[in-house]
């Protein structure tokens, strides 16, 4: 699972974070830490979102198959 955090201060765009992190736990620590250091008192807005699935465009050839790129699917968490 992949978390991906859009961020905006002052309703601009400010910056995204990706989390790619197979450990459950470790994932979930660092998504906390994450979103602390952007609080709202300071201006800040938060976007989560998560992918548990992903697209992978591959390349067949006479001696196998090659993974190309990997595009996850992105939806929005609803709980913070």
């Amino acid at each position: 699972m992949r978390y991906k955090i859009k961020i905006t201060k002052d309703k601009k765009p400010f910056c995204e974070v990706s989390i790619e992190n197979n450990d459950h736990k470790t994932r979930d620590e660092i998504l906390t830490l994450a979103l602390a250091r952007f609080p709202t008192a300071e201006g800040f807005s938060k976007e989560v979102l998560f992918s548990d699935d992903e697209v992978r465009y591959l390349k067949s050839t006479p001696t196998g198959i090659e993974v190309l790129a990997v595009q996850p699917i992105y939806q929005l968490r609803n709980e913070l």
